[in-house]
């Protein structure tokens, strides 16, 4: 048996698995209150923190870095411990949307700011969602879908086809519309037609990208952050609005979606989309900072890309 075909049966073995355990996860999470979820993620977090060496100092590392001089370690540690329960808490609270009736959860979400959105969306221009993996992220396009509002996300699937198609109907239900970024020709289309069709497109832009992304302010840190939104707005005139859902006591319970992110067009568009990049950055970081522990901090945020030739490899293990 070769390589490639030993590959592909472990592939198989595994979609089959991760079907077999959604389904169960599903059925079971549908019986349980949201405040059970909450008690869950308590434990799976403090497990992560706890045997999981390698993410806690990651996180540990990061935090550090963000708040240095703004918190000791001890105010550090505990806010940690709070990242790992956050984090452990969303993938429970998506698939429990998917399984529980929509007014008995997702509903339940208060929405703040749609004012800015009715507006943005009286321009017949699209609008476009700035998101970011805060809090429960996910249930941003079936709280606004479930308004009536189209919505567009990019998503990256993996290597579990049935799985992902599986994911993708229940997202499709609560009335999103999915496509992959690959290929990019392909997913640059959508989102244009998107927007042309004064729909949302969603676009989280909270994560270092190596290729492409622009070095701008992050923490006090430059950042190489993905310029999309920024490309997109300029290009088509779509307003950018932050879009985030907050948790209290560890239940979702407010979507805010902030005004949009002013734009200010010379003849110069690389600068421009370097202007903008910086300015939706500063609007992720103010959100991060009002709720640190809501932010996951797994993400090496501050990595340097490596340039070829380049002897200087400082920050790549941030």
């Amino acid at each position: 048996m070769n390589k490639i075909h030993a590959k592909k049966i472990r592939y198989w073995i595994g979609d089959l698995s991760a079907i077999l355990l959604l389904t169960f996860s599903m059925r079971t999470l549908s019986v349980l209150s949201p405040g059970v979820l909450v008690f869950m993620a308590r434990i799976l977090g403090a497990m992560a923190f706890h045997l999981i060496k390698r993410y806690r100092n990651r996180v540990l590392d990061n935090l550090s870095l963000a708040f240095k001089g703004e918190k000791d370690p001890e105010e550090i540690r505990k806010l940690a411990r709070e990242v790992f329960f956050n984090f452990s808490l969303t993938p429970l609270e998506t698939l429990y949307a998917y399984a529980r009736p929509f007014d008995k959860f997702v509903l339940k979400i208060e929405i703040q700011g749609k004012e800015y959105l009715e507006k943005a969306l009286a321009q017949k221009r699209g609008v476009i969602a700035l998101g970011v993996h805060l809090g429960p992220f996910t249930l941003v396009g079936a709280r606004l879908s479930l308004e009536g509002y189209p919505f567009n996300l990019i998503i990256n699937e993996g290597n579990f086809p049935r799985l992902w198609k599986r994911l993708g109907d229940y997202q499709r239900r609560l009335g999103q519309n999915l496509f992959p970024p690959k290929p990019a020709s392909v997913s640059v289309k959508k989102s244009l037609n998107a927007l042309r069709r004064n729909e949302i497109l969603y676009l989280v832009a909270d994560e270092q990208q190596i290729r492409g992304g622009l070095p701008v302010p992050f923490f006090g840190q430059t950042a190489y952050t993905p310029p999309g939104p920024a490309i997109f707005s300029l290009k088509t005139g779509a307003p950018i609005l932050p879009m985030f859902i907050v948790r209290e006591t560890g239940i979702p319970r407010t979507l805010l979606i902030g005004s949009p992110i002013e734009i200010e067009r010379t003849s110069d568009e690389k600068k421009d989309t370097e202007r903008l990049t910086a300015k939706f950055t500063r609007v992720i970081e103010s959100i991060v900072r009002q709720y640190p522990s809501q932010w996951p901090w797994l993400n090496r945020r501050w990595k340097v890309p490596y340039q070829k030739g380049s002897l200087d490899m400082g920050n790549q293990e941030v």
